[in-house]
Formats: C-alpha cells, structure tokens, sequence
C-alpha cells in the first residue's frame, strides 16, 4: 500500500508544481484582461466595454457636430457633450483597471495558496 501512496503523492507534487510553474509566470497585460472576462464578474466587464464603445462612438458623433457648428453657442453644447464623454470614458478606464487588479491580485492569491499547501504537504512527510 505505502508504494501505491507514494506514487499518487508523486503525481500529486508534479501536478501542483506545474500548476505554481504556470501561475508563477508573470501574466502579460493581454492574459489580464482576459481574465476579467471569465469568473461570476465578467458580466461587468462585458458591460464596461460596450458601454465605452457607445460612448467612444457618441464622442466621434459629438466631435463631427462640434466641428460643423456654425455659431459660438452650438458649439460650446457639442463642447460640453465632448467634455462629458470624455468623462465617462475616464470612469470606464479606471473601473476596468481595477476589474485587471482585482484578477491579478486573486492569481497571487491562488499561487500563495498553492505554496502553502506544497510546504504543509511536504512537512508531513
């Protein structure tokens, strides 16, 4: 029985040492913002970068009309909608920096886990 233990402890090591291998490579920007796009939150994400391209898409439309106006009063309306969109577009980036933080910090979190768990296991040995 105890070789039969030993080989599943065996696998079970190389297992959780490829998983550290894989979470302690440094994630690039790309693979971050990809994980916002998964786990019970990514419904906010999704949300967030329509609602940035509705905005981005009314701040062309706005810049268009700014440019086209042919009084100072008009012009100065399409100027605060532009400076409102602008704004908005501010917020959207900030959330979304926190959304890839928040990612990036729960990674951590996992690889500290899996650390423990791999010293605990070995000093029962």
């Amino acid at each position: 029985m105890s070789d039969i233990d030993e080989k599943i402890r065996n696998a079970l090591v190389a297992e959780d040492q490829k998983a550290i291998d894989e979470i302690d490579d440094g994630a690039g920007l790309f693979e971050l913002i990809g994980l916002t796009f998964k786990g019970k939150q990514a419904w906010m994400t999704y949300y967030m970068y329509f609602l940035g391209l509705i905005v981005a898409s009314a701040l062309v439309y706005f810049v268009i009309q700014y440019l086209g106006a042919a009084d100072i009063k008009t012009s100065l309306n399409w100027a605060l909608l532009i400076l409102g969109c602008l704004f908005m577009i501010t917020l959207i980036k900030i959330l979304s920096w926190q959304q890839i933080q928040k990612a990036e910090l729960l990674r951590e979190i996992k690889r500290l886990e899996m650390r423990i768990m791999l010293v605990a296991e070995q000093n029962s040995k």
